[in-house]
C-alpha cells in the first residue's frame, strides 16, 4: 500500500525529545517523594550494587532493569523506552506486598 499526503491533511508539530536524563530525574523525584529505600545516585549505572540490587540503565539502545549481585544480573527486563523502564523499576519498588504500601492505592501486605 502507497500513502500519499498531500495539503488536505494537516498534522500535529513533532514535539521536541526530551533531556538526555529525563526519566532518570522523574524517577529520581518520584523515589524521593515516596520516601522509597533506594540510592538515587546509583540509578543509570551498570551493575551498580555488588552486594544486591536493583539496577537501571541504558545498554545498547535499550533501557534493562535486573537485579545485581556480585557481578551477576537476574530478573531482567528490557525496555525501548526508558519512560516504560522508569516506571517498571518504581512499581517494583513500591508494589512488593512486603513493602509499606498504604499511600499507593492500599495494596495489600504479605503476612
Amino acid at each position: 500500500m502507497k500513502i500519499e499526503w498531500d495539503e488536505r491533511y494537516e498534522f500535529a508539530p513533532t514535539p521536541a525529545p526530551p533531556p538526555p536524563n529525563w526519566a532518570l530525574n522523574e524517577l529520581t523525584a518520584e523515589l524521593r517523594r515516596l520516601e522509597v529505600d533506594v540510592d538515587t545516585r546509583l540509578l543509570g549505572v551498570p551493575d551498580a550494587f555488588p552486594d544486591g540490587g536493583w539496577c537501571i540503565h541504558e545498554e545498547q539502545g535499550v533501557w534493562l532493569v535486573y537485579r545485581s549481585e556480585r557481578g551477576r544480573r537476574s530478573g531482567p527486563a528490557l525496555f525501548t523506552s526508558s519512560f516504560d523502564a522508569a516506571n517498571f523499576y518504581l512499581w517494583i519498588h513500591i508494589c512488593d506486598p512486603r513493602a509499606n504500601n498504604t499511600s499507593v492505592g492500599r495494596l495489600p501486605r504479605m503476612k
